[in-house]
């Protein structure tokens, strides 16, 4: 049995395919199978998938989601370690040989995570402000979000999923994070602080809809917050953590110009938590240089001319 299971879910990417199971062929640790679950594609991906053979399985199912695809894979893996791949992202080569070192000389962790380097669509770099943590995982899963940032950074072990479950499929967006705080209450997670991943950012990322993003994330603190089993310290802070996951939904809307929305949840995330206050007040900054973006924009400057 391989020691690892690569699982990559995808869905008509096949431009970005080839390269992330690449990435995962060119890993210097070589105990591993490839588990590529095809989510109904209708591109060439099927094509694609014909240029490879073992360690890569190519599984085809209809189309479910993201969270179906993985969880397919799930089921269908024989490692003792499962790790995740999006078809959009690609992996340095000793991603999988530093993770694994470091949960074998960190005793009590089963699941590991990296840093990961955020580019556009074309590979050229973004900014990236990391989500820096500062308690154990369930801690800052509930209280600061998803901190484990990219799916594609995560190593577990398989086992853990028999005691967690699987992927939320009625979940769109957050089905990650909804992931993560199920494991958190299983095992500590142990962070790699070495970007080790590069995530593509573009129009097709979920992350977009912001009206999803709402309903998911919520659902996601509510679930959380209901374990009875759930530390007194952190159930304390339950309206902090929604207060500043109102606020995070308020930035989310602003960006994207509804501005009515931005002010429904920033209205709530103060309310649930003043100390919001502080971060409702850069605002004013953020739309005056939103303008002056704008306004220096190449299409207003043609406009101007």
């Amino acid at each position: 049995m391989p020691e690892v299971s690569v699982i990559i879910p995808t869905y008509n990417s096949a431009r970005y395919l080839v390269e992330a199971i690449d990435s995962v062929l060119a890993q210097t640790y070589k105990d591993f199978e490839v588990l590529v679950i095809d989510d109904g594609s209708t591109d060439d991906t099927e094509s694609v998938m014909s240029k490879y053979g073992s360690p890569v399985r190519y599984i085809r199912q209809k189309n479910g989601g993201v969270s179906a695809a993985r969880n397919k894979g799930i089921q269908e893996s024989h490692g003792r370690y499962v790790a995740f791949l999006d078809a959009d992202d690609t992996w340095l080569p000793k991603k999988i040989e530093r993770q694994l070192a470091e949960l074998k000389a960190h005793n009590g962790y089963r699941f590991c995570y990296t840093d990961f380097s955020p580019v556009s669509w074309d590979l050229k770099p973004l900014p990236i402000k990391r989500f820096e943590r500062q308690g154990k995982a369930l801690e800052d899963l509930l209280l600061r979000g998803n901190v484990v940032g990219s799916g594609s950074t995560a190593l577990c072990e398989r086992s853990l999923f028999d005691l967690a479950g699987v992927f939320d499929t009625s979940l769109s967006q957050c089905a990650d994070w909804d992931m993560w705080v199920r494991l958190a209450r299983v095992t500590d997670f142990l962070y790699l602080n070495d970007r080790l991943v590069t995530y593509r950012k573009h129009d097709a990322n979920m992350s977009g809809n912001a009206r999803l993003l709402e309903l998911d994330s919520l659902r996601v603190l509510e679930k959380g917050f209901t374990n009875p089993n759930l530390p007194k310290l952190i159930a304390s802070r339950r309206r902090a953590a929604f207060g500043r996951n109102y606020m995070v939904l308020a930035g989310t809307y602003f960006h994207s110009q509804r501005y009515k929305d931005f002010a429904r949840c920033a209205v709530r995330a103060v309310t649930m938590d003043f100390r919001q206050i502080n971060r409702l007040l850069t605002y004013p900054l953020r739309l005056v240089r939103y303008c002056l973006k704008r306004d220096e924009s190449p299409r207003h400057l043609a406009r101007v001319q």
